[in-house]
């Protein structure tokens, strides 16, 4: 990769790298927060949705696991509690839905099992609103596989600490809006395959530092929008390949630092724009 023109405007600035295979311009607009913290592992594949928006908290603690499959639908609305603790477990099957609403908490703690599988609907969701959260913390697990959809929605955190994975697979969307917080610490790794969607809206923060890696694959799109943050520190690396588009736009900051790697192979394109 050979950096061969840097140009700095009132407005905006760009970087033209030259690859083997021709151009790509990178461009910077209105300071957008992307960080890489700790060596985390965010896994998504296969075109799933995951969506969060406005400040919600989503936590994950002490090697629980959250397995949604087959299509089902977890709802949980308006401030009520819903607590499990000491190995318990938690399992729906058979096309059932899982509905709580009215402002509640969903709490799963110490080593504890939240399952939803077998013949369940296709398309089903899991919705988070009014301001309700869920957290799960230490080492634990969340899946969700097979067209499902993670809603999270009204001024909700997700955070996912100490080593977990989030992997959400077969063509499934990641949304993120309305001022939310994604943030992954300690050696976790940021992986979207196979013509997925990134979107993080409305002054977000995704923050991932301390040598983690983001890895977008195959005709993916990573969208960053309304002054947000893109940040990437420490030795980390970030690849997108085959034919994918990264974009950020309004007053984003696209900062690399301390001996990192930037690869963009096989005719994709990195835009930032305006200012």
């Amino acid at each position: 990769m050979i950096l061969s023109t840097f140009q700095t405007t009132r407005s905006h600035a760009v970087w033209k790298l030259a690859f083997r295979k021709g151009a790509i311009y990178l461009r910077i607009t209105e300071s957008q927060n992307l960080k890489f913290l700790n060596c985390k592992i965010l896994q998504i594949s296969e075109s799933q949705n995951l969506r969060i928006s406005e400040s919600q908290n989503l936590r994950i603690s002490e090697s629980q696991n959250l397995r949604i499959s087959e299509s089902q639908n977890l709802r949980i609305s308006g401030s009520q509690y819903l607590r499990i603790s000491k190995f318990q477990n938690l399992r729906t099957s058979e096309s059932q839905n899982l509905r709580v609403s009215e402002s509640q908490n969903l709490r799963i703690s110490e080593s504890q099992n939240l399952r939803i599988s077998g013949s369940q609907d296709q398309s089903q969701n899991l919705r988070i609103s009014e301001s309700q959260n869920l957290r799960i913390s230490e080492s634990q697990n969340l899946r969700i596989s097979e067209s499902q959809n993670l809603r999270i929605s009204e001024s909700q955190n997700l955070r996912i600490s100490e080593s977990q994975n989030l992997r959400i697979s077969e063509s499934q969307n990641l949304r993120i809006l309305e001022s939310q917080n994604l943030r992954i610490s300690e050696s976790q790794n940021l992986r979207i395959s196979e013509s997925q969607n990134l979107r993080i809206s409305e002054s977000q923060n995704l923050r991932i530092s301390e040598s983690q890696n983001l890895r977008i694959s195959e005709s993916q799109n990573l969208r960053i929008s309304e002054s947000q943050n893109l940040r990437i520190s420490e030795s980390q690396n970030l690849r997108i390949s085959e034919s994918q588009n990264l974009r950020i736009s309004e007053s984003q900051n696209l900062r690399i630092s301390e001996s990192q790697n930037l690869r963009i192979t096989e005719s994709q394109n990195l835009r930032i724009s305006e200012s």
